[in-house]
């Protein structure tokens, strides 16, 4: 899977962060959360769906 090419329906931020963690995670400690995921706990923004 390509971390840059999610499929359609799903969000480009998430996609990146689960298939390509160790780089988009790389800066956390090892238990500390990535502000950029948890900003999507809610729901992902809808112009970063793939369309």
């Amino acid at each position: 899977m390509d971390p840059n090419n999610p499929p359609q329906g799903e969000c480009r931020q998430c996609w990146f962060h689960a298939h390509a963690s160790n780089i988009a995670h790389a800066g956390l400690a090892w238990n500390e959360d990535c502000q950029a995921c948890l900003s999507h706990v809610s729901g992902c923004p809808d112009n970063m769906i793939v369309r």
